[in-house]
C-alpha cells in the first residue's frame, strides 16, 4: 500500500483537506491520512473528511506524550511527532511507499519522479533552494540556512526495514530537541536532516524545481499557467506542488508574511495559483475551522501560565523570608 499523510491540529483542517483532495486527485490509487494532533471538537462535523483517515496522535504511542504537550508549543508538538507518525504508518498499515506533506501545500500534478525513485531509493528530501540568493530582502540563503538546508514540508520514504534506524534516530532527537529557538540552533524537526547525507545512505536530494516551490525559492522559479491549472516552471518542468508557507487566506494580497523580495505586482505569475488556493481554502470552510478549539495548545498555555504564577510566588516568598529575617535579626 502506498500512503501520503499530513499532520495538523483542528485549526489547520481546511488546509489539510485542501492538500488531501489535491493529492488524491492526482494519485487516486494512494491512501491519504491526516495525523491529528488534537482531540475532536464536538462543535464540528468531521464527516467531510470521509475520503481520508484521521489518526489521532494519542493513538500512536508517542513516548511521554503528556510531557511533550507541556514542553512544546503547538507547532513544535506537531513537528516533534512526525517521525512517530511515520513509524506508526509503516508498521500498522504495511506501507510500501510513504510521503509526508505539510498541510499548507497544494498538489498540482503526479509525483512521477519521486514515486519512481522510491523503487530503489530509501529517503527523498528537497532543499530549500537550488541556487544562491543574497540581497537586501528576505528570505536569503542566510535566512533559510538558519532553518536547515532541507525543507521538511516534504519527505518520502520506502522500505521500513531499511529506514527504521533513521526514523528512530530522528525521532529521538526531535522529542528531545524539537524547539524553535534560533539562539540554540534549533528549528523544529528540520535542522536534524542536515545530518542525513553524512549519517545515512541510499537517500536522494531531489532538485527538480517542481517540487516544493515556495516563497524562499521564488528567485529561481517562475510560473506559467498553461491551461486548466497545468502550471509549468521556467517553461521547462511541471509544478508538482506549491508550499504556501507564511500565506494567510485573510491577507490575500501578501505572498507570505515574512517575504519582502516580491509581491503580486512584481510576481504576477503567482496570482492565478494563489487565487485558486484561497478559493479552495474558503470552500473547505477555513473561516470556521481556523477558529476550532486546539486542545493541546490550551493545555500547554495553561501549564505555562501556572508555571509563571508558581515562579512569581516563589520569588515573592523568598523576598518575604529575607524581609522577615532582617526584621528579627537586623541582618541583611
Amino acid at each position: 500500500m502506498n500512503i501520503a499523510f499530513t499532520i495538523c491540529s483542528n485549526n489547520y483542517l481546511a488546509q489539510a483537506k485542501t492538500l488531501g483532495d489535491s493529492f488524491l486527485e492526482h494519485h487516486p490509487n494512494w491512501k491519504f491520512i491526516i495525523g491529528l494532533v488534537d482531540e475532536f471538537d464536538s462543535s464540528f462535523d468531521y464527516s467531510q473528511f470521509n475520503n481520508f483517515e484521521i489518526v489521532k496522535v494519542k493513538d500512536i504511542n508517542v513516548p511521554e506524550f503528556e510531557s511533550l504537550v507541556i514542553k512544546y508549543n503547538i507547532i513544535e508538538l506537531n513537528t516533534a511527532v512526525k517521525p512517530t507518525f511515520i513509524e506508526h504508518i509503516f508498521i500498522n498499515y504495511n506501507a510500501d511507499k510513504l510521503i509526508y506533506l505539510d498541510p499548507d501545500i497544494l498538489v498540482l500534478s503526479y509525483f512521477e519522479e519521486v514515486i519512481t525513485m522510491l523503487d530503489s531509493v530509501d529517503i527523498i528530501i528537497t532543499p530549500h533552494i537550488c541556487s544562491p540568493i543574497d540581497d537586501d530582502y528576505a528570505p536569503t540563503d542566510y535566512h533559510t540556512l538558519r532553518g536547515g538546508v532541507y525543507n521538511l514540508g516534504f519527505i518520502a520514504l520506502a522500505r521500513f526495514n531499511r529506514v527504521n534506524g533513521f526514523i528512530k534516530w530522528w525521532g529521538d532527537r526531535v522529542l528531545k530537541y524539537g524547539f524553535c529557538d534560533f539562539s540554540r540552533n534549533m528549528f523544529y524537526d528540520q535542522m536534524w536532516i542536515n545530518y542525513l547525507p553524512s549519517l545515512f545512505d541510499n537517500y536522494h536530494i531531489i532538485k527538480h524545481l517542481g517540487y516544493n516551490m515556495a516563497n524562499w525559492n521564488l528567485h529561481e522559479r517562475k510560473l506559467t499557467n498553461l491551461a486548466n491549472e497545468n502550471f509549468c516552471i521556467n517553461h521547462q518542468q511541471p509544478l508538482r506542488f506549491f508550499h504556501f508557507s507564511g500565506y494567510k487566506y485573510n491577507y490575500p494580497n501578501k505572498i507570505a508574511s515574512y517575504l519582502t523580495r516580491y509581491n503580486f505586482e512584481t510576481r504576477t505569475d503567482l496570482k492565478d495559483l494563489f487565487s485558486l488556493y484561497q478559493k479552495y481554502l474558503l470552500d473547505n470552510d477555513i473561516e470556521n475551522t481556523s477558529q476550532l478549539k486546539v486542545f493541546y495548545r490550551l493545555i500547554h498555555e495553561n501549564a505555562k501560565a501556572n508555571l509563571t504564577k508558581k515562579t512569581l510566588i516563589e520569588k515573592i516568598m523568598n523576598r518575604l523570608k529575607v524581609t522577615i529575617n532582617v526584621f528579627f535579626t537586623g541582618k541583611k
